[in-house]
């Protein structure tokens, strides 16, 4: 359970194979946050806090040995004998070392590649997992402590040289939270994938302030064609609140270097957090409309559970502690504009965020595409899951991704006058 549109499948599942008297574990950042509210379910048998790999080994061990309590394995929230929730102990973050390969054999690898930039056969990997800094409305200081761990490189290397030539995966999304803390790492995993000398390309997720003109290039020189960057706000006094602690003073330097060597950059910004008023929104808007790309994600916000936003919300009772999954089950937070914690109007920043939606839409000079590059990638991702799910997957998912496409369109082009006030020509 990674997230809030993952909650109903999981439920699905848990349900049906529940009927067939299967041990059902649930794990995952949300899950891990909201363990009472999954718990509240009969089909659930326990959650699975933190990491799992170590957990979910020694549950399946407990249950190869025909032992039904689970409540010698650490790091699970079970049901005790009289009914009651306990947790069974904090486990201790594994050696990524100690992880065996991936076995790619196991799934029908084709099946999940994706379109990205420059590429059609693309893959998410990971180098290394949580991120060391503590932003208010990320679930990585309650999930990942803070605490960053790199996977060991030659590992990397020989899964990245294996989808290669047995796939033929042209492309890699590292999805770390943060890849790369510094600029000798970047050095070091750059070189080894240059070295690896395979037709490929990559991009990443990366800060702003760790990297300058000469590393870009040379990323881009080791393959690299696009980089996605979190910003979060143009306003100084928000990203001082929300914990950002970025460089601001490098930003609109940082896309410019992104833009000179030829990578896509990607900013997502966030609007609608407690305190945000029209003038931040405005220096947000200031700021994209100074930045070296087209490629915005402007997103409502999120509470996500877990977070220190979550938790002073909750505790000044501006938001309720979810306590049932139906609470979330009935939001949609990604689509609509469930909460807005701001003083800005509702109609200001559906409005605002469309705007910079279809213009990331329309973008027409995105390196490493063709003529309105990013459009025919959100096309061609829609064609490919009409090929490879079913049919009532597929009419639902066009239906809902219309409804979202002609919301887009009607605020983006219908309210001349909020735009005005915001964007200056």
């Amino acid at each position: 359970m990674i997230s809030y549109k993952s909650v109903s499948d999981t439920i699905f599942l848990g349900e049906e194979l529940k009927k067939k008297d299967i041990t059902v574990v649930v794990g995952g950042p949300l899950a891990s946050a909201i363990s009472v509210a999954v718990m509240d379910y009969s089909c659930f048998d326990a959650v699975s806090v933190g990491e799992g790999e170590e957990t979910w080994l020694e549950i399946v061990e407990c249950l190869e040995n025909n032992e039904s309590e689970l409540s010698a394995v650490k790091g699970l929230v079970v049901r005790s004998n009289d009914n009651k929730l306990f947790f069974t102990g904090e486990r201790d973050f594994i050696d990524l070392a100690a992880l065996p390969p991936i076995n790619w054999e196991l799934i029908d690898t084709p099946k999940y590649f994706q379109s990205s930039y420059g590429c059609t056969k693309m893959l998410y990997l990971y180098s290394a997992k949580g991120c060391p800094h503590s932003c208010t409305f990320c679930y990585n200081k309650d999930f990942h402590k803070c605490t960053y761990r790199k996977r060991p490189l030659s590992v990397l290397l020989d899964e990245i040289k294996h989808l290669v030539t047995a796939y033929g995966m042209d492309g890699v999304y590292f999805a770390d939270e943060l890849w790369c803390r510094n600029k000798a790492e970047m050095r070091e995993i750059c070189t080894q994938l240059k070295n690896l000398n395979l037709d490929f390309v990559w991009g990443c997720q990366t800060r702003v302030g760790l990297f300058d003109k000469d590393d870009f290039a040379y990323m881009y020189e080791c393959g690299c064609r696009w980089i996605f960057f979190g910003i979060e706000s143009g306003s100084v006094n928000i990203l001082e609140k929300i914990n950002k602690k970025i460089k601001y003073d490098r930003i609109i330097d940082t896309f410019s270097a992104c833009k000179e060597a030829d990578i896509a950059c990607v900013g997502s910004f966030i609007v609608g957090f407690p305190g945000e008023t029209t003038d931040d929104l405005k220096k947000t808007v200031e700021l994209i409309s100074r930045l070296d790309t087209k490629l915005i994600n402007l997103n409502y916000l999120v509470v996500v559970p877990g977070s220190d936003l979550y938790k002073s919300l909750v505790a000044s009772g501006r938001y309720a502690e979810v306590k049932h999954l139906e609470e979330i089950l009935k939001t949609s937070p990604m689509e609509k504009l469930e909460y807005n914690y701001s003083e800005i109007p509702d109609i200001d920043i559906k409005v605002i965020r469309a705007y910079f939606m279809w213009r990331s839409f329309l973008a027409d000079d995105v390196p490493g595409t063709k003529k309105f590059g990013f459009a025919r990638k959100v096309i061609t991702d829609a064609v490919k899951s009409v090929k490879t799910g079913e049919l009532i997957s597929f009419v639902v998912s066009f239906y809902s991704a219309g409804i979202e496409f002609l919301k887009t369109a009607y605020y983006a082009n219908f309210f001349p006058a909020i735009k005005k006030k915001y964007i200056k020509k």
